[in-house]
């Protein structure tokens, strides 16, 4: 097993779902200077990941309430 802490960061791809619950409960501001800054973003084989601390994917991007992710099941960690 690995022990992970959730204040470390992780990379995901936000849903278009996502996106609007973003938009909706943190505004486009937050969106602007605290996910899609270019300190937060990377592009890896052509897709777009966004890097952000484990417990902020939990706050900011909750299942939805039919069982649904906001972002892909998929997410990465920088291992370096």
């Amino acid at each position: 097993m690995i022990k992970f802490n959730i204040n470390e960061y992780i990379y995901i791809q936000i849903t278009e779902e996502g996106w609007t619950h973003l938009r909706r409960t943190v505004g486009r501001d937050y969106i602007n200077h605290c996910i899609k800054a270019s300190s937060y973003v990377k592009e890896i084989e052509g897709e777009t990941w966004y890097r952000l601390q484990a417990h902020q994917v939990f706050e900011l991007l909750p299942v939805n309430t039919f069982g649904n992710l906001l972002y892909n099941s998929n997410i990465m960690f920088d291992t370096k």
